[in-house]
């Protein structure tokens, strides 16, 4: 566990680790999307980092148990963590879909997809830096561009259903292409949900 001179949880250091273990899992993701073999291929290593991110989201817990004073609300520590769980969560998820629904590739959505959300999780890793060293005004630049990112997606969602609906193949292979790429746009709402967050600790604490 991440601890201070004093011997208390450094919960600052505790969510950038669990943001630069979920930003892992997006390049991983992405390189999945883009690689020559199967997406499910990646499903165990994937697996690995959120057995990972779930062992950090346990320190935090862990921690907050035990301390009265912490550097920014409580209930802020807890909802990040809760927050940049689900977005590892909705990485791991989407992978596994691959396996189970036998997607054997992905496609130009999925592609783009992954793009958007390694963009996210680098934003949301430069907050977190921004966040323990309280400067919380630049957090903003970041948390403007989650939002960007995340309209982006909700776009890329809807070119991609209408896609299907347009160049139908056989409806048990289009219900797990749609599948697909609604985990995906829910995994961005959840790297929205971390910057909301953030947006109401920076407008309490500037």
């Amino acid at each position: 566990m991440f601890t201070s001179k004093k011997g208390e949880t450094d919960f600052f250091m505790l969510l950038i680790d669990a943001a630069q273990n979920t930003l892992e899992a997006a390049h991983l993701f992405r390189q999945a999307m883009n690689g020559d073999k199967p997406p499910a291929t990646y499903y165990d290593k994937l697996k690995d980092l959120e057995h990972k991110g779930d062992a950090i989201t346990h320190q935090i817990y862990k921690g907050l148990n035990k301390v009265f004073i912490t550097p920014i609300d409580r209930e802020d520590i807890m909802e990040l963590a809760m927050t940049m769980d689900d977005v590892l969560d909705g990485i791991e998820a989407t992978i596994a879909r691959f396996d189970y629904l036998n997607i054997e590739q992905s496609d130009s959505y999925m592609k783009e997809f992954s793009a958007i959300i390694v963009s996210s999780c680098q934003h949301i890793l430069d907050a977190f830096k921004l966040l323990s060293k309280k400067k919380y005004m630049q957090i903003t630049e970041h948390t403007l561009q989650i939002n960007s990112l995340e309209n982006e997606a909700d776009k890329l969602m809807r070119e991609g259903i209408r896609a299907i609906f347009t160049a139908q193949k056989d409806p048990y292979t289009d219900f797990k292409i749609k599948e697909t790429y609604e985990r995906l746009e829910d995994t961005t709402d959840a790297c929205e949900d971390v910057a909301n967050i953030l947006e109401s600790i920076v407008l309490r604490y500037a």
